[in-house]
């Protein structure tokens, strides 16, 4: 199998943006009134040897959904359970400096929210099929600022929060070996070393996808820069903003997720069985519920 040697990016451990909820709205209203269409840039030297493929039916209704793009269809999108809890409650031993925060009637709780989600379908490109099981669950820890002052009102800051996007890739074919597809997202605020407003507070992600021979890494890609509508350029603030993934397959390059204009890119020079289970691996991607995990960690309960 030949593949794309397009250089590989260093990812590893990354940035997502600030933990206060409010940080995230405040930049997306900066993106929707100042900034053009955020665009992803995908190497000509990958795109001159790869197909884009625009992916239909990611938006809108998602009763009776379905994907396709190029070739490719799904089935309809089948979601189980959205289940989502929260347990808030208050400490009765408080730190110095929550005492402080009473003198000004602040007081402070504890919140555990949790939330999960699963969906399943199957994918076909009119000759191979294959299932998809995917799982989507996250966990977080916040520290609730509450105040009967009306001109300080509540607040919440992210302590830890922990997601979790699996999923079972099953070709249907004899003797085909299943695939496995994990992405891992978590927070600390105690290892975090963030401290300007276009920082993005320190988080540990991983991707990948495994069939235990072959295996695939998954890399965010995020937009530092956006043109505003006067032609300047300006820094996203509150940190990168998280544009897509790249897959990358025996060091090379092989497939390009566009999660902002829902596009697939796919190498060429590949068996079709190989795109299939590069195709399963990104619809499942593109449909689930959050992406920029900071941004999106409200999406599972709606």
């Amino acid at each position: 199998m030949k593949k794309n040697l397009t250089n590989n990016r260093t990812v590893g451990k990354t940035r997502a943006v600030l933990t206060y909820r409010y940080m995230g709205t405040l930049s997306l209203l900066l993106l929707l009134f100042s900034c053009t269409t955020a665009k992803l840039s995908v190497p000509e030297k990958f795109s001159t040897q790869a197909t884009r493929m625009p992916v239909k039916g990611i938006n809108g209704w998602q009763v009776g959904q379905k994907l396709s793009f190029g070739t490719y269809t799904t089935s309809t999108i089948k979601r189980g359970w959205d289940f989502s809890s929260s347990l808030q409650y208050t400490k009765f031993r408080i730190r110095p400096e929550e005492a402080v925060l009473k003198v000004f009637d602040i007081s402070t709780d504890n919140n555990i929210n949790k939330q999960r989600s699963k969906f399943q379908y199957s994918i076909s490109d009119g000759n191979n099929i294959a299932e998809v099981f995917a799982t989507e669950k996250f966990s977080e820890k916040q520290l609730v600022y509450k105040s009967n002052n009306p001109w300080i009102g509540n607040a919440s800051k992210t302590k830890k929060y922990d997601y979790a996007f699996t999923a079972a890739i099953l070709p249907v074919e004899k003797d085909a070996e299943p695939w496995s597809l994990v992405l891992v997202n978590s927070y600390d605020i105690n290892k975090d070393t963030a401290h300007g407003i276009f920082d993005r507070p320190y988080v540990e992600e991983e991707g990948y996808a495994t069939n235990g021979k072959d295996n695939i890494a998954i890399r965010p890609l995020r937009i530092e820069k956006l043109t505003t509508k006067s032609g300047r350029q300006t820094r996203v603030f509150g940190g990168k903003m998280l544009s897509g993934y790249e897959l990358q397959w025996d060091g090379g390059v092989v497939a390009i997720i566009d999660i902002l204009d829902n596009n697939l890119w796919i190498y060429n020079d590949l068996e079709p069985k190989e795109k299939m289970i590069l195709s399963a691996i990104s619809s499942a991607i593109l449909l689930k519920k959050m992406q920029d995990v900071e941004k999106d960690r409200d999406q599972l309960d709606k």
